[in-house]
């Protein structure tokens, strides 16, 4: 009887000891949920989720058996646009407020606050460093701003020691300069110096982005975007730095892969894919990867597009007396697509001298209303695509909505892939004219 008198006089404090994030959103109709994910070198792995009141306000639970570091919450799509990390390190209840114009308030957490402040004023003070470099600042000022610069990361650290947010706070170090040099040079040193203070081996820092956001800053503001040999030579710089850790390699290198091919700068793209992920996706068995490598590298800016039938025994690859090609993914039943052709047709109507050839693929269910529909455009050659999203076809450019454009040159290799119509006037604009 004693011991169950016990047990049940720990009840409450075993209550107790389960901590909340709890906070405020801002506007509240724009939000109904959010989720909680913990941070992993991998992916976010899902932990739960509550609704959000009608009042913006919300609480989850942090359960006791919840491991420290690096959480996050997502509130809406796409979830890389509305979410926010957060340090839990398994003692403090977490408050905050989000607004969609300013982001995250952490409000209580000494982790998170202290984080957040130490952002605020490294910030300040780095805003101070373009005007530092100006010729006519003496220097005493240039040397001041840096023993500010310097000042706010002795402070921080000291303040942050044992804490997780440590871990964070002391890779920002800045190097100081012994001198007073110019831009070009401070670039330099702190190129030189950039992963000085960064420990890819740190548990708390693969378990955030904060690798791959250091590694992305690293690639691109150390590169002229007219030179992509240098953005490969700063990602052969972050491999060495990031040593034999595939897991570490797989998840900065994806994240590169993905912003080099949204930016269709194919040559870096495919330097990143051939020679390490994709041999990294196959030990991962990240067959999605994989996957979308292969499209991007058949249908990314400068691939040759794939090739199709558009019937009477021909094939895209077939057509020889246009100098580029315009390849439109539409669907009869598309009220995007319905809209669009009418002004595609229009503007094509008043482009001069381009000898430009359309192939018009339909994406559809059954053959009505796509019969009827294709007698608007008798100048097109119109493909009929069975299927629709199951066509082999649409699948091999990795068409995901309707209309979807691609431009190609007189060998058939992609030159541009427009994502509106404004995009395609200025893409079929800046085409070559014809004598």
């Amino acid at each position: 009887m004693k011991k169950i008198l016990f047990l049940l006089m720990l009840i409450p404090f075993i209550t107790l000891a389960q901590h909340h994030i709890s906070g405020t959103f801002t506007p509240k109709e724009q939000f109904s949920k959010v989720f909680l994910y913990q941070v992993t070198p991998n992916y976010p792995s899902y932990i739960s989720y509550a609704s959000i009141k009608s009042d913006g306000t919300t609480s989850i639970p942090l359960e006791s058996n919840l491991e420290t570091g690096m959480y996050r919450l997502v509130f809406g799509a796409p979830q890389d646009e509305y979410y926010f990390d957060f340090i839990y390190n398994g003692n403090e209840d977490i408050t905050f407020e989000y607004t969609a114009t300013e982001g995250v308030t952490f409000l209580t957490s000494e982790e998170n606050v202290l984080l957040q402040n130490y952002n605020a004023n490294a910030d300040e003070a780095k805003h101070l460093l373009s005007a530092t470099f100006e010729p006519s600042v003496s220097k005493e000022t240039f040397s001041n701003v840096f023993k500010a610069i310097d000042g706010i990361q002795n402070e921080y650290e000291t303040k942050s020691e044992g804490m997780l947010a440590n871990h964070f706070i002391k890779t920002g170090r800045l190097p100081i300069p012994q001198k007073q040099i110019s831009l070009e040079e401070y670039l330099a040193l702190e190129k030189a110096n950039f992963f000085k203070h960064i420990d890819f081996n740190d548990n708390a820092l693969q378990h955030s982005n904060y690798l791959v956001n250091a590694s992305k800053i690293y690639v691109f503001r150390f590169a002229d975007k007219e030179q992509p040999q240098q953005y490969i030579n700063n990602i052969e710089d972050v491999i060495k730095e990031i040593g034999d850790n595939p897991v570490v390699q797989k998840s900065i290198l994806e994240a590169l892969w993905y912003d080099f091919s949204d930016n269709e700068n194919m040559k870096v793209a495919n330097y990143i894919s051939d020679n390490y992920l994709e041999k990294l996706a196959t030990v991962a068995g990240d067959k999605k990867l994989l996957s979308e490598i292969k499209i991007y590298k058949n249908t990314g800016v400068g691939a040759k597009a794939p090739n199709f039938n558009i019937g009477n025994s021909k094939s895209l690859y077939d057509l020889k007396d246009a100098n580029n090609y315009l390849v439109i993914f539409w669907s009869s039943t598309c009220s995007h697509c319905l809209k669009e052709l009418p002004e595609v047709k229009k503007f094509l109507s008043n482009l001069e001298n381009k000898n430009l050839q359309i192939v018009a693929f339909g994406l559809e269910e059954n053959e009505n209303p796509w019969k009827d529909t294709i007698k608007l455009y008798p100048d097109f050659i119109h493909v009929y695509g069975a299927g629709k999203w199951n066509n082999a076809t649409s699948n091999a450019y990795n068409v995901t909505e309707t209309p979807t454009y691609y431009v190609l040159d007189t060998d058939k290799n992609i030159i541009a892939k427009p994502d509106s119509l404004e995009e395609l006037e200025a893409a079929l604009k800046g085409l070559p004219t014809t004598k």
